[in-house]
């Protein structure tokens, strides 16, 4: 539970740091990193809710969607809008916002095994679409994330002179696969697990983001 605690407290003060960022500079990334952030806030707050008021259906519900499939979506988001040109960007964010709405729907309309939840994490056994939507938007999500910090690393590098930068991205994108990591563990029903890597992945996030 303690790894909960803390990871819930790490990712909101993380998404406060980068929403406060935006209301000083106006970036789009930093608001679509926001939204991410705040999303694997709220569905590591519902995680620690089951742990400790007992689990429920919408809970389920809420860490499952915003925890599983959309959080890494909105993260690598920001990434695309800060690499990508703008047009590409935009139509990045078309499909991510046409995702989110797909996704919540077959979230709140499939049925949910709420003791498998509790047992193994997978409380959508019975329903695929809801799975088949976590895969794509954390796989998607993982290598654009992964793969824009590691790219940005590299260009800080071959400048001879952003050192600290590359390393911040590399241990952003450290951080990401950790996350992704234990994701994949609790997909495939591993428990006990999840907790740990989401308050590791986060945490290394946050660190490299504070050394940008």
């Amino acid at each position: 539970m303690l790894f909960a605690i803390a990871s819930t407290l790490v990712s909101a003060a993380f998404s406060i740091f980068v929403l406060a960022g935006y209301k000083r500079r106006g970036h789009r990334h930093q608001l679509t990193w926001g939204i991410g952030l705040a999303l694997f806030a709220i569905a590591s707050a519902a995680g620690l809710a089951a742990r400790t008021g007992g689990a429920n259906d919408l809970g389920y519900r809420i860490f499952y969607l915003f925890g599983a499939i959309l959080n890494v979506g909105w993260l690598a988001q920001g990434t695309a809008t800060l690499l990508a040109p703008r047009r590409v960007a935009d139509l990045s964010l078309a499909g991510l916002m046409a995702f989110s709405f797909v996704s919540a729907f077959a979230v709140f309309a499939s049925p949910v095994d709420l003791s498998a939840a509790v047992d193994t994490g997978r409380g959508f056994q019975t329903s695929v679409v809801p799975r088949l939507l976590a895969g794509l938007g954390s796989g998607l999500g993982t290598i654009v994330l992964a793969g824009g910090a590691l790219w940005s690393g590299w260009t800080f590098l071959q400048r001879g002179r952003s050192g600290r930068r590359a390393l911040a991205n590399l241990i952003i994108a450290i951080g990401v696969l950790v996350t992704a990591a234990g994701g994949t563990a609790a997909f495939t029903g591993t428990s006990g697990i999840v907790e740990i890597t989401n308050l590791v992945g986060v945490s290394l996030m946050f660190l490299g983001f504070l050394l940008v």
